[in-house]
């Protein structure tokens, strides 16, 4: 073996890190908006649980017996909690759609990985990265960056850039 297959070697042993790095970044972003989509709903359950506490009968009976200024304050809790239940229920949506989009990265990272994997095994083949097989991986990987943020920039819908399922 000589140093400049130890380089190469080196060199794609660290793009494959790279790309592994990126992965683990995009689950963790996926992760953290389950939490927050998980308080929110939390939130939800709660602001409901109110609503239904002033929409009770005995509630309703009970704003008669103490007076309209009362009822007015009951009815406009119940406007501020439904307005915070729509709030909320609209933040849920937003993030929901946020981790389909990061589930798609994932993916598209994935096959990245695995392809620059699949490139690194063929050219090891013969126990030897030739200069032709490295510049055909650093190729590919810089193809793939650029894919990547042109997705990042413009927002390109990611299914078009999935393979086609046969």
């Amino acid at each position: 073996m000589n140093k400049g297959h130890l380089y190469r070697l080196q060199q794609l042993h660290a793009i494959e890190k790279e790309i592994h790095f990126e992965k683990i970044k995009q689950e963790s972003v996926v992760t953290n908006y389950h939490h927050v989509i998980h308080f929110c709903h939390v939130c939800f359950i709660l602001v409901q649980f109110c609503m239904f506490l002033l929409n009770v009968d005995f509630l309703a009976n009970f704003q008669e017996i103490i007076g309209n200024i009362s009822g007015k304050i009951l009815q406009g809790l119940n406007l501020i909690f439904g307005s915070v239940s729509i709030f909320l229920k609209g933040i849920e949506k937003f993030l929901f759609n946020k981790i389909q989009r990061h589930e798609k990265q994932k993916t598209l990272i994935e096959m990245e990985l695995n392809t620059v994997h699949n490139m690194v095994s063929k050219a090891l083949t013969d126990n030897e990265i030739s200069e032709a097989e490295f510049e055909n991986i650093l190729f590919q990987t810089r193809k793939r960056n650029e894919t990547y943020i042109k997705f990042e920039e413009v927002d390109l819908e990611i299914d078009k850039m999935l393979p086609k399922k046969s």
